[in-house]
């Protein structure tokens, strides 16, 4: 489901499986990474804030997991 959203407090870095990397602090703006796996990483001492929007339809699901 496509979102959008602000880093509000801490660091991220966001990493896919096709090993591209995104690094974000406070302040920045987020677009999630869509259909495509990733996961993020928080290599800061406060913790992350993030503030997201989600676009969809009800009864869909906003995130998929995948089995590793």
């Amino acid at each position: 489901m496509i979102n959008a959203g602000v880093l509000t407090r801490g660091q991220l870095m966001v990493v896919t499986t096709d090993g591209k990397t995104l690094y974000l602090k406070a302040g920045d703006p987020i677009v999630e990474v869509v259909n495509t796996a990733h996961y993020g990483i928080n290599h800061g001492s406060d913790p992350a804030e993030i503030i997201v929007f989600y676009a969809g339809i009800i009864g869909s699901p906003i995130t998929i997991t995948e089995e590793r």
